[in-house]
């Protein structure tokens, strides 16, 4: 049932409408004798719908006035808050009448004598529909009330955004911030990401990593009002991937917590890698010399000896075989290590057991040195890689047990130095076409290392699409290391995106002290990355060795 407060100018037509209008059946009518009359009641009740006379009519040519027409009529209730919707029946002649309502408007023909079914038909459906759409706008208002309480309640902030400018926040969002809405609606998306590199490397991974829902995710760090950032994962429904800032609804979940998880995790894990490492790896000690000073349990049982077959031993007769170049190679890692005091070697031997099987171990070696600093014992830990060298026919360095301290406190990804790792072993081994190849890769920090160095070649990756640009892209490999015979470095950011190929780095390199035989390959890399957060991987054309930079030293050598 309708509810319809009518105001009545008493006259005849407008009372033929009433009649009508009460005998539809679906409409109940409470009269009103004019629109002061009208006020009074609406203060006791609401109704569906307000039909009120636009004027009074005139009466032997004198119009009555009264208190106010029908548009006074609606501005006092708009002044009163009150929103029911409101007919105006108008006089336009002798035979018409117009409805207006806020919405919409019609003007019928109405005879003076006879049946007013036909046209008032036409009223009727007027009303409905301005029931049927204020109906709508109640439920429409009490769902997005209920949405906006739903949308505070959850801990996830969420944000709307159109062309880069900040249009809506929700209160949680306000609250993991530290700062109000007023200090966000209307900013740009970007004043929340710290830097200008980042905030293209927040754009990159929307338009890479895509779930299957077609939703767009990206991990960032958003600035709080005090200065400090917070880490954060997005999912962004965007309405142009390629292109965030175009506008979008973007969910974001703060990562506080689950960084502080995942740092207490990691550091639990590398204390684990440790105990695994000292109890279920081969641990030899030798001096100098290449003399055996110790061999663990594990060694033991893996190269069928006995403590006393090989203690006081020369490795070389033991696990090196007589004629191995592994020969020379001893003495090379004892001068390497003699002169990285704080640094690891790397390096990948054959070996043989004691019934003259060939093994392939990955040796993680450690200077030990006396109270005057010389170097008196070097530490080897060794890895079995055997199996996977004969299954993929690739050696394949594992960097669990050290790439911790590369990537740590720099914007690197760890699967991202995993690749550029890998890429560099293929180098080393594959060189091009039956030639050495050496190159140089220069990861993170990437806006510092551009800064201070300058392209001599054009770039080959200018242009390209994002995702095919990616050094975790397998597909990439084979490009990569056919470029690598040019000259100059490569520039990826840390989370995999190569910036440029053929950069030559600028930075002084006078100050650099690094062991004899490195040239200038190695000392640029040293320098750049003793003034920059960036990890610097040297392949070596002569000696087929990687070298890994960070803070202008060396923290690995490996030699294959």
């Amino acid at each position: 049932m309708i509810s319809i407060l009518f105001v009545d100018d008493n006259t005849d037509l407008f009372t033929r409408i009433r009649t009508f209008l009460e005998k539809t059946g679906d409409i109940r009518i409470e009269q009103a004798h004019s629109i002061k009359q009208a006020t009074e009641k609406l203060r006791g009740r609401m109704y569906d719908v307000i039909i009120s006379y636009e004027q009074l009519p005139e009466v032997n040519g004198i119009e009555f006035v009264p208190d106010m027409n029908g548009i006074d009529f609606l501005k006092y209730l708009k002044s009163q808050g009150n929103s029911t919707p409101i007919i105006l029946l108008g006089r336009r002649g002798p035979n018409k009448i117009s409805l207006g309502e806020v919405s919409n408007a019609t003007e019928i023909t109405l005879p003076s004598t006879g049946d007013l079914r036909p046209q008032l038909m036409e009223m009727v459906t007027l009303i409905k529909q301005t029931m049927l759409r204020r109906k709508a706008e109640r439920e429409q208002k009490a769902q997005t009330e209920q949405l906006a309480t739903i949308l505070s309640a959850t801990p996830l902030g969420i944000f709307q955004i159109r062309n880069g400018i900040i249009e809506w926040v929700n209160r949680p969002f306000v609250t993991m911030l530290g700062t109000d809405e007023g200090a966000l609606i209307g900013k740009e998306l970007r004043t929340l990401i710290r830097t200008t590199e980042e905030f293209d490397q927040l754009a990159r991974e929307f338009q890479i990593r895509k779930d299957p829902e077609g939703l767009a995710h990206a991990d960032c760090r958003l600035v709080r009002r005090d200065g400090k950032t917070i880490p954060c994962h997005i999912q962004a429904q965007a309405l142009d991937p390629q292109d965030i800032v175009r506008g979008g609804t973007f969910v974001v979940t703060d990562n506080t917590e689950k960084q502080k998880l995942t740092d207490a995790l990691r550091e639990s894990e590398a204390k684990y890698r440790e105990v695994q490492t000292n109890s279920q790896s081969i641990i030899i000690r030798m001096d100098i010399q290449g003399t055996i000073t110790f061999f663990n349990t594990y060694a033991l049982t893996f190269f069928d000896y006995s403590a006393e077959d090989v203690i006081g031993k020369n490795v070389v007769g033991t696990i090196v075989a007589e004629k191995s170049r592994v020969q020379h190679g001893l003495s090379m890692m004892a001068s390497d290590i003699g002169f990285n005091a704080e640094g690891y070697a790397v390096n990948i031997n054959e070996n043989i057991r004691r019934n003259g099987d060939r093994v392939w171990i990955a040796w993680i070696n450690k200077a030990i040195r006396d109270e005057q600093e010389r170097l008196i014992e070097i530490l080897c830990i060794g890895h079995d890689i055997t199996d996977r060298k004969r299954g993929s026919g690739e050696v394949r360095i594992s960097t669990d047990t050290w790439k911790d301290m590369v990537v740590a406190d720099t914007d690197i990804k760890e699967e991202v130095f995993d690749a550029v790792f890998h890429i560099c072993t293929e180098i080393t081994i594959e060189g091009r076409e039956g030639k050495p190849v050496g190159t140089t890769f220069l990861i993170g920090d990437t806006k510092n290392v551009l800064e201070k160095s300058r392209q001599i070649i054009l770039n080959p990756f200018e242009g390209h699409k994002p995702e095919l640009r990616m050094v975790t892209n397998p597909g990439l490999n084979e490009n990569i290391k056919a470029l690598a015979q040019l000259d100059g470095a490569f520039v990826i950011t840390g989370d995999g995106f190569i910036e440029a190929v053929g950069r030559y780095i600028t930075v002084d390199s006078s100050n650099v002290s690094l062991p004899p035989g490195m040239g200038t390959r190695h000392n640029s890399v040293a320098a750049i990355t003793a003034v920059t957060n960036a990890v610097g991987i040297v392949v070596s054309q002569s000696g087929g060795g990687i070298t890994v930079f960070r803070e202008g030293r060396i923290l690995k050598k490996i030699t294959l």
